[in-house]
């Protein structure tokens, strides 16, 4: 039996009239007519008796009335609940290193927080290659790297903005190579860092093996350390933009062959529920305007 016969059964009763009953549900009156035939002889019994132009309903019909009135109501219950399924709520387990969480993903949350304030946001920092991991294992549902394109058969990547990396100094440096003197370190991001590598590619292209270093998973620290004259480093353009503007840091742009990006991530079998999926389109907006802030400072 269809639901939409005992709707229309439930109209015809209400209006005492086929007619007036077609006109609201936008039925042809032939329409109404073979609904409640279906359910009539579904039965076996008259739903009302015709007697001439009128009416009126049967005492099975009556009956049958008061059931489908509760059933019609949890009916309506339960489409509500599949709308409002539909609606990000829950909670999303974000993973990012530190220099995108602190330039990247904070005009991420404010938006998103702004518009969803019902979901919760966990923030997970850590070194890509651990991010990585927890989102195999499922312990987040998300990431944000800053690497290379790469494919993994297991993950879904998404190209945000291709990044600029450059070489970081006091900005009373006086050198154009950026090496640094006999009191100043080489000052690494953690070993597992994509763009480690290359900042060593690119000391051992000027003949440098450094024997004074330092390594730090922190960004934030490595800045603090060149403000303070203690050495030079290799980062992301975009942690040390702000910087450079107000002439704390020398900076040389320097892109190896090996490109980086801004990248999101997730496990392909992630089933991305609308919280989830609100978010990620959100990240895909923020970065469009990434880029037009990145052109207007290469125009500068």
């Amino acid at each position: 039996m269809d639901i939409k016969n005992f709707k229309t059964f439930k109209r015809v009763a209400e209006r005492g009239s086929f007619t007036k009953a077609a006109q609201d549900l936008g039925y042809a009156q032939s329409t109404v007519t073979f609904q409640i035939q279906t359910i009539e002889d579904y039965y076996g019994k008259p739903l009302f008796n015709r007697i001439g132009k009128t009416i009126e309903i049967t005492q099975f019909g009556q009956s049958l009335l008061e059931h489908i009135g509760s059933l019609l109501n949890t009916y309506e219950v339960i489409e509500k609940y599949s709308t409002s399924e539909n609606k990000p709520r829950g909670v999303i387990k974000i993973g990012a290193p530190e220099s995108l969480m602190m330039y990247r993903l904070r005009d991420i949350i404010k938006a998103y927080k702004c518009t969803y304030p019902e979901v919760e946001m966990i923030i997970i920092n850590d070194q890509c290659c651990n991010l990585r991991e927890k989102l195999s294992t499922g312990d987040l549902d998300v990431s944000f790297l800053v690497q290379p394109k790469y494919t993994y058969s297991h993950l879904q990547t998404l190209l945000l903005k291709q990044e600029g990396m450059c070489l970081v100094a006091p900005y009373d440096y006086k050198g154009d190579d950026f090496l640094p003197d006999n009191s100043q370190m080489v000052l690494f991001t953690e070993k597992e860092c994509t763009y480690r590598e290359v900042f060593n590619n690119y000391l051992q292209s000027h003949h440098f093996y450094p024997t004074n270093s330092l390594e730090t998973g922190s960004v934030e620290a490595i800045k603090k350390y060149i403000e303070c004259g203690l050495g030079i480093s290799y980062l992301p353009y975009y942690a040390v933009a702000e910087e450079e503007k107000q002439k704390k840091f020398k900076i040389k742009r320097w892109d190896s062959p090996i490109t980086f990006y801004t990248q999101i991530i997730y496990h392909k079998n992630k089933w991305l529920n609308p919280a989830l999926k609100a978010f990620i389109d959100l990240c895909i907006s923020h970065a469009k305007r990434w880029e037009e802030i990145g052109e207007r400072d290469e125009n500068l």
